[in-house]
């Protein structure tokens, strides 16, 4: 099966692989060769997939994922690999929007654009380490 992953500034990823795990807009799923035809939305965090029997890592800030044929293409807002991650950057920004959403003066419209951030604040976190 292969894997694209596209951002506005570059492509990411384009290899074959075995398994992707997607984290969607209604929680992670998972898809295999032969998936079928299916489009979905994609959610801050960490995509995962296995190229050569290896398993690596992606962390996404959203978009799209399509699978069609044998193909999973994910258009992501933006994307990032592990090595590109400056581990203490990430976590003095996740502290910054745990800070501001535990002051409680956010907006409704604030709040989502925060816990949007927070998700992808923990996931670089995660990888980062």
């Amino acid at each position: 099966m292969r894997l694209r992953i596209v951002t506005p500034v570059r492509p990411v990823v384009d290899t074959d692989v075995s398994e992707v795990v997607v984290p969607g807009s209604e929680g992670e799923f998972g898809v295999l060769p032969l998936h079928v035809t299916f489009l979905g939305g994609v959610s801050p965090g960490v995509l995962t997939y296995v190229e050569g029997g290896v398993r690596r890592r992606v962390v996404l800030d959203g978009g799209y994922a399509e699978v069609r044929g044998d193909t999973l293409t994910i258009l992501a807002d933006a994307a990032e690999f592990p090595e590109e991650i400056d581990g203490a950057q990430a976590l003095a920004g996740l502290r910054r929007i745990e800070e501001a959403l535990a002051d409680g003066e956010a907006d409704p419209a604030q709040t989502d654009r925060l816990l949007r951030g927070l998700a992808l604040a923990r996931a670089r976190v995660s990888v980062a380490g």
